[in-house]
């Protein structure tokens, strides 16, 4: 090997040699670095119930790291590490526990297992929360033993409102919770069934009733009375007009009740006179008729018969079911008249022309001063129509 050669042989070796010293030293560097990076303090927080602890650790076992912060687990208790990761770092604990559970607010039973929150006790009893379902406590809320913990599936309601039907979700909220959750406004007077503080529940109906007052003002009239006097100068029974009657006029205020658009009530409110009524004023007869004097009379079927009275006028029939009680209180049939009463006295014994002897039982609608003075009972309605109306003469017996 000549000197050149020899000496670029040995400028090869030196620079390997280099090389390797160079690696060695970048290694050597890589791997400080990545015990340094590893050994780097880590934030964790720590759940335990309503416990939450943040902690700066080395350790990288979550048992351990619970642990060198006073933390233990009972035999049921697990350490829920799922949430250990760079981004969150976060260890929970779940304390063994019992629990009721109820759904629907029905059936209620007890339920034994590790849970933090409410959303663990679902999660443990496979029931999942979908659209619309309550759960109560929130799935959010930290479970202590002993706690009832209610779950309210969605159901739905029909809201009859505005003369249309709209479904709704129900879940264990007031009727007036859920109208303000779907937008449907309420007026002070509106009326709503069921009441609004009652828990909708699915299949419900609500109906509301849309309801306002309106005050209104008419005129009305005022109606006239009718005042009797006695008059001596005309003759028994008849009547005579001394003060025709004249309505009146008054202003009256009401407050109309609409339920969804139709009145269906109104009030008087107050109510002023405008123009007061004219009493009409009738004179009644009290003279006796010279027709209705004492004497003696004879008819060929009932031969002579003594009497203090007679009157002559006008005598209709009536007919009343068989047991039926008159005005005097004895029951209707043959021979029990109907009189006026201010005239001849109940009980009073009469013959009347073409109907017999009789008696006053009843009060004659017409014996009041419009022409008649009898109404005659008889055995059926055809006899009544058959008897019509008829001028009779009617004695009052001794």
């Amino acid at each position: 090997m000549d000197s050149k050669r020899y000496a670029n042989h040995r400028g090869n070796k030196k620079g390997g040699k280099l090389i390797l010293i160079a690696l060695i030293v970048i290694i050597a560097l890589a791997a400080v670095a990545v015990f340094a990076v590893a050994n780097i303090p880590k934030d964790v927080t720590i759940l335990d119930g309503a416990t939450s602890l943040k902690v700066t650790t080395n350790e990288k076992e979550p048992q351990k790291i619970i642990e060198e912060n006073g933390f233990s687990l009972g035999a049921g208790d697990v350490l829920d590490s799922s949430q250990f990761n760079k981004e969150n770092a976060v260890l929970i604990i779940k304390r063994e526990m019992s629990v009721k559970f109820s759904e629907g607010g029905k059936e209620t039973w007890k339920v034994t297992l590790a849970a933090r929150t409410v959303s663990d006790v679902l999660h443990y009893l496979g029931k999942e929360l979908e659209e619309g379902d309550v759960v109560e406590p929130a799935d959010f809320e930290i479970v202590k033993p002993g706690d009832t913990i209610t779950l309210y599936r969605a159901g739905t309601a029909t809201v009859i409102v505005d003369g249309a039907k709209k479904e709704i979700k129900t879940s264990n909220k007031t009727i007036k919770q859920l109208l303000v959750e779907n937008k449907i406004a309420l007026g002070k007077d509106d009326v709503v069934k069921p009441a609004a503080d009652t828990v909708a529940a699915d299949g419900d109906t609500i109906t509301i009733t849309r309801v306002r007052f309106k005050t209104e003002t008419r005129k009305e009239e005022i109606a006239f009375k009718t005042e009797t006097k006695k008059d001596s100068t005309l003759a028994e029974g008849s009547k005579k007009v001394i003060t025709e009657g004249k309505a009146g006029e008054k202003e009256v205020t009401y407050q109309i009740r609409y339920e969804n658009g139709k009145a269906v009530k109104e009030k008087a409110l107050s109510e002023k006179v405008i123009t007061k009524a004219v009493n009409q004023v009738v004179a009644v007869g009290t003279a006796v008729s010279p027709s209705a004097q004492k004497g003696e009379t004879k008819t060929a079927d009932t031969g002579a018969f003594q009497y203090t009275k007679k009157y002559t006028g006008i005598a209709s029939a009536y007919y009343e079911p068989p047991g039926s009680m008159t005005a005097s209180g004895m029951t209707v049939g043959v021979g029990r008249i109907g009189v006026n009463p201010k005239v001849i006295p109940y009980g009073t014994r009469l013959y009347v022309t073409g109907y017999g002897y009789c008696v006053a039982a009843d009060c004659g609608w017409g014996t009041t001063g419009m022409g008649r003075i009898a109404d005659l009972y008889m055995n059926s309605e055809a006899e009544c129509e058959q008897w019509g109306i008829r001028e009779v003469t009617m004695y009052v017996l001794e």
